[in-house]
């Protein structure tokens, strides 16, 4: 049966968010298959004035809801872990899954998606290539390491990113259960969260989807 919902690129938000991509990076181009509702976008992304790397980016079909990938190209960028690249499919691994809302806020564009998540991750690849290591901070470590440290990073404001406080909270975006003001805040300091750091913890769990959260979780306790 066909949808009788307009395609998220043939209504006017998504017309103009096409042509705002076009206008930002004239070297890529949305490609639309309108019968069978796939959009990509393709084309080459310079990091310097000799370097490029290859553009496919696929919005999924549930955009904007949904979070763009990006394939990377083998005869550019090995698929290998240590460049994160998904060995298996060679999809990129642009950031922890439960950061990429943390980037790319609800309600934002393909540009600012390239502009926050793909460029750079061009840009630590060329970095790689040239001097044969990671640019400071530019790059997570791989598996538990690399998710301790995203969430070491949200956890910032709560001024304390010890393993205890970093698991419980782990455990609060996990869950689909809305915390309550009354229960003690995972910072560890023995207050409850509406005396404390409540606005952290709800902004953290508007932008990280429970899901992810729980599957960072499996990762980085297992045994727990």
């Amino acid at each position: 049966m066909v949808s009788l919902i307009p395609w998220y690129w043939d209504r006017e938000k998504g017309r103009n968010e096409a042509e705002r991509l076009r206008e930002q990076f004239r070297t890529l181009e949305l490609e639309l298959d309108r019968g069978n509702r796939h959009a990509c976008v393709k084309g080459m992304l310079s990091v310097s004035d000799e370097i490029s790397y290859t553009v496919n980016l696929t919005p999924p079909p549930n955009y904007p809801d949904g979070v763009p990938k990006l394939w990377i190209d083998s005869r550019e960028i090995p698929w290998i872990p240590d460049r994160h690249v998904n060995q298996h499919n060679g999809e990129a691994c642009l950031c922890v899954r439960s950061e990429y809302r943390l980037h790319w806020p609800r309600g934002s564009n393909l540009s600012l998606f390239i502009e926050r998540l793909v460029l750079p991750f061009f840009a630590a690849q060329f970095f790689f290539e040239t001097f044969g290591f990671w640019p400071k901070d530019a790059a997570r470590s791989h598996g538990r390491e690399g998710i301790l440290e995203a969430y070491r990073d949200m956890i910032t404001p709560l001024g304390n990113p010890s393993i205890d406080v970093i698991e419980k909270v782990m455990r609060m975006l996990a869950t689909t259960r809305r915390p309550q003001g009354h229960e003690l805040c995972p910072c560890g300091s023995g207050l409850i969260l509406r005396a404390c750091h409540s606005a952290v913890l709800r902004n953290l769990r508007e932008n990280v989807a429970s899901e992810h959260a729980a599957a960072d979780l499996d990762l980085a306790f297992p045994s727990r």
